[in-house]
């Protein structure tokens, strides 16, 4: 149904960003005037974010809501976007990426859960199965998607296109996704644990990307 097609569209967005600048680092490097090698913090500021956000969001939303975590993703993914489409240089773009990959993490975080609320037990692994996929092709599409828009368009459209797109989405989704159950029992949402969490994953994926940097350089 509609609730899906919106989760879909969500998760496909999301996933999209993670790799779809690729291809266009060097244009960025070049117009932001800097280097290829601080360019690259680009793609580092999202999966960063992503990592960062995506076990306290899934938290949050037992006791907020998956519904209100993957609209109020949708809404920073959105306004991150306009800001990767505007800004005119390359810490801009990279905090704005951070602000995007925020929004991805709600996004991602409770996509799964809100799939479990839409199909029936008996039918839950063809949702899950649709999530999969989804995810899987987005990931094989970025370079595919970034060659199509590069081709007609400059590289801020790789993130402008994200505005309509997440607009429509949430416009969608605030209909059709359905009102999560709230769990208010002996555990509570624990600030520390999650800021302590972000922070950990972010440094591991941090260690990762730059262990790979300089194996490259090597």
């Amino acid at each position: 149904g509609r609730a899906m097609l919106v989760i879909i569209l969500g998760i496909t967005m999301a996933v999209l960003d993670g790799s779809i600048v690729n291809l266009a680092l060097p244009g960025i490097a070049r117009e932001l005037q800097s280097s290829a090698a601080s360019a690259v913090w680009v793609v580092n500021a999202y999966q960063l974010a992503v990592v960062a956000v995506l076990l306290p969001l899934a938290a949050l939303g037992d006791f907020w809501g998956q519904r209100r975590v993957f609209l109020m993703g949708l809404v920073v993914f959105t306004l991150g976007s306009l800001a990767c489409a505007l800004s005119t240089s390359l810490p801009a773009l990279s905090l704005a990426r951070v602000v995007q990959g925020v929004g991805a993490g709600g996004i991602m975080a409770v996509n799964l859960a809100l799939v479990r609320q839409i199909f029936a037990p008996s039918q839950l692994g063809r949702g899950v199965g649709l999530n999969a996929f989804v995810v899987g092709l987005g990931f094989s599409l970025g370079p595919t998607v970034a060659s199509l828009v590069l081709s007609v368009a400059s590289w801020p459209w790789l993130f402008g296109i994200n505005v309509p797109l997440g607009l429509l989405c949430w416009v969608l989704g605030r209909k059709a996704l359905p009102h999560s159950p709230v769990h208010h029992g002996s555990h509570r949402f624990d600030p520390a644990m999650a800021v302590l969490a972000s922070v950990t994953f972010a440094a591991f994926t941090l260690a990762i990307s730059m262990a790979g940097q300089r194996a490259s350089l090597a």
